[in-house]
């Protein structure tokens, strides 16, 4: 059941729900955003944790017409790949688990076009939900722009030299590309929630998301979408948008041709393309795996090379087949997946935590929307770490590589207090 309520808006909303544990947020494409919460069974890493996730998911239907209606919410980071694909041990503890997520009994959805909230899910859940839209009736003051900290003088070195041993790896033939990271930390912010409203309204990106569990925060402004599991009929399918390319929107036509046009930057996206197809294939129908032609999208103050890659799952396979087939995305890992997430472990000093892992909800109906946790910054213990990274191919750059990542950076030091 669900019903249909004029605004307040979204910052309002969260000004209420702020202190909220359970609280996740999600821009599920570019019509809506989800806004739910709930404390409910929670799954966490291990062996089973999608038999743990199809224990908890009821199979209800519901509106078609609404993205989210009840289900599952969090996090899959990128070391929970260790039980879906061969890949390193982590070295050293990280700052949240590795995949957490929680049930919740409902959602409101923001009809971005409409700006109309529709409120969906279990009878308490609609009532909280309609309580706390009526207590927000005062805007959430946006925070100030964050006194940007540089980088450790070391890390561009560092970040080069890792840049030439995987130029070394590729010439050798152990791998075609390779996504490497650094990571960068910083006191935390005040207001995490004011902070990401900020970034949000002054750098918005297509899959931003906010999580709030038990104190901890996520902020992602991620423009990349991992994976979007809809219902056709009696079929589920599969959409994936891996991004690679990257151009300021300041370069202006000079840069958006440039991208383009670059035979490098092509290059990078078709092998990952590749990828994607490849890992779609084991859980889909024979023949029904399709890529769409290349394309430029602007994300905030970057622009990007994105191609769409769909799928029909095979009968009797979910979202959580799907998840596991094509986990880590290969767009922040490389081609070969296995190799270049070997180089990976060799190369970052530390562990990437949620970023490059995936960030959505799983929903009793059988939908699912992910996605790929690139810009994006975990808040604990007083401490804001994010990382960011470049996909490394034959014709590479150091220095450039090493700009790239500062350029894809920038909104969110900006914002949150890094480079």
């Amino acid at each position: 059941m669900s019903h249909s309520l004029q605004p307040p808006g979204l910052p309002a909303l969260l000004r209420v729900l702020s202190d909220v544990d359970g609280l996740a947020v999600f821009d599920a494409g570019p019509q809506w955003t989800v806004v739910t919460w709930g404390e409910g069974p929670r799954v966490e890493h291990g062996a089973d944790w999608q038999a743990q996730a199809r224990a908890l998911l009821t199979g209800r239907r519901s509106d078609p017409a609404l993205p989210f209606s009840g289900g599952l919410v969090g996090w899959i980071g990128y070391e929970a790949g260790r039980v879906m694909e061969r890949m390193p041990d982590p070295r050293s503890p990280r700052p949240l688990a590795d995949l957490m997520l929680w049930r919740t009994e409902g959602a409101l959805c923001l009809d971005r076009q409409a700006d109309q909230w529709h409120i969906s899910g279990s009878r308490r859940f609609r009532e909280q939900a309609a309580s706390r839209l009526a207590d927000a009736h005062m805007p959430l003051s946006r925070s100030p722009p964050a006194t940007p900290h540089a980088p450790p003088s070391e890390a561009a070195d560092r970040y080069q030299q890792g840049v030439r041993r995987i130029l070394k790896a590729i010439a050798a033939g152990d791998v075609y590309q390779t996504c490497l990271a650094w990571e960068h930390t910083v006191p935390a912010m005040s207001d995490p929630v004011a902070s990401w409203i900020s970034l949000r309204a002054h750098n918005p990106a297509l899959r931003g998301a906010l999580l709030r569990h038990r104190g901890d925060y996520i902020l992602s402004n991620s423009p990349e979408l991992f994976l979007q599991i809809d219902r056709t009929g009696d079929a589920l399918t599969a959409l994936s948008i891996p991004i690679k390319g990257t151009a300021r929107c300041s370069e202006g036509e000079t840069g958006r041709l440039a991208l383009w046009e670059s035979a490098k930057e092509r290059a990078e996206l078709t092998m990952i393309v590749d990828l994607v197809r490849n890992d779609l294939g084991r859980v889909a129908r024979p023949g029904s795996v399709h890529a769409a032609p290349r394309r430029l999208r602007r994300c905030g103050d970057l622009l990007h090379a994105e191609q769409p890659v769909t799928a029909t799952l095979e009968d009797g396979r979910d979202a959580l087949d799907a998840v596991g087939a094509a986990f880590p995305p290969g767009s922040v890992t490389g081609a070969p997946k296995v190799a270049a997430m070997s180089l990976i472990g060799e190369l970052e000093s530390r562990p990437r935590g949620v970023y490059t892992g995936s960030i959505g909800f799983f929903g009793d109906d059988g939908r699912a929307h992910l996605s790929v946790a690139i810009r994006t910054a975990t808040v604990t213990d007083q401490t804001c770490r994010f990382h960011i990274g470049a996909g490394i191919v034959a014709d590479s750059n150091p220095e450039r590589e090493w700009t790239e990542t500062l350029a894809k950076g920038h909104a969110l030091g900006h914002w949150l207090g890094a480079p």
